[in-house]
């Protein structure tokens, strides 16, 4: 048995994730997802509200009026997207496109993502009658 201690890196159980910046992305990311399953509740419960009738929508729209659901949605906008870039980022190395003997270049693979989401925001705007 060796007489030697080996070495063990001192590493918080709580702030781990502030050593390194891909690892406060990673945990922005992460509780960026948070923001928007709460966000995604908040229209799924306007989808059962509008199916309950009248009143109960109404009900809803108040709700979601108030200037708290308002500056909290604005919130829940912002960290939509972190969590969009965040996942646009990702999408070069979970889809690779080979042409030939190359490879698509991911600044290609993620500008089409942006330009798809352009053109769909766009088409749900001009649905809404806002644009």
């Amino acid at each position: 048995m060796s007489a030697r201690k080996p070495y063990v890196r001192k590493m918080s159980k709580t702030s781990w994730f502030l050593t390194h910046a891909r690892f406060k992305s990673y945990m922005l990311h992460e509780v960026s997802s948070v923001f928007v399953a709460l966000y995604m509740w908040l229209l799924i419960d306007g989808l059962f509200r509008l199916a309950k009738g009248p009143e109960a929508w109404e009900a809803w729209l108040s709700f979601i009026k108030h200037p708290l659901v308002v500056i909290l949605s604005l919130i829940a906008f912002a960290f939509f997207i972190i969590h969009t870039t965040s996942w646009f980022k990702a999408v070069p190395q979970a889809m690779r496109i080979q042409t030939g003997e190359h490879f698509v270049d991911g600044k290609l693979i993620v500008g089409g993502h942006y330009v798809a989401l352009g053109i769909f925001s766009l088409f749900v705007l001009i649905l809404a009658g806002v644009a």
